[in-house]
């Protein structure tokens, strides 16, 4: 739903974007057309921000499927490492390192599927947010071998299992895991209830 009305303002600012152009052309008065246009993405500017502050977090199992058109992710485990085994760890003692374990499927019932920018990221309670670790990725691939990327191409029926690391402070309270797909531009849509996964 939300995408629907995100894509009905978008064709109504394109509409009246080319509407603009040609009064210009015409030598005609442009006034209410930005009037317009300005009207639309005000009220799209607010009610983002009514459904922001009115959307919350949801808790779910883990195992629990995350679909995104047919392609589905989820957080079958997790654990909590030390170092990992690394040096200039986050503040060696302050640091965390959280391993998920993620499975990836794909639900289509005759095609691949390959995701659009799938991405992963723990939250604490204070809303800080953080992507996975590259020295922390690196650190455990050399200890249990390469692990599929997130957008990696998925066959018909196909289920691939991977592990992300994440660096956090030692401590951070109430983490939670969001898996979300998408281009950046997906930010725009109005902010729905997400479902979570609690890592404590």
């Amino acid at each position: 739903m939300t995408s629907l009305i995100f894509l009905a303002v978008i064709i109504a600012i394109l509409v009246l974007l080319v509407q603009l152009i040609y009064r210009l052309f015409q030598m005609k008065s442009i006034i209410l057309t930005i009037r317009n246009m300005g009207i639309i993405i005000g009220c799209y500017a607010l009610l983002w921000v009514l459904f922001y502050f009115f959307s919350s977090y949801e808790s779910v199992p883990a195992g629990t499927d995350i679909c995104f058109d047919d392609w589905c992710a989820t957080i079958t485990a997790f654990e909590k490492s030390n170092t990992l085994g690394r040096e200039n760890h986050l503040n060696s003692a302050n640091g965390l390192d959280i391993i998920l374990y993620i499975k990836m499927s794909n639900h289509a019932r005759g095609i691949a599927q390959k995701p659009s920018g799938p991405r992963v990221h723990i939250i604490d309670d204070k809303g800080h947010s953080w992507s996975f670790s590259k020295e922390g990725q690196h650190a455990l691939e050399e200890r249990f071998g390469k692990q599929f990327p997130l957008d990696s191409r998925l066959e018909l029926h196909q289920s691939l299992e991977t592990r992300l690391v994440f660096e956090v402070p030692s401590d951070s309270k109430d983490l939670k895991a969001i898996i979300e797909e998408g281009p950046l531009i997906t930010r725009l849509l109005l902010p729905e209830n997400k479902k979570v996964f609690s890592l404590e």
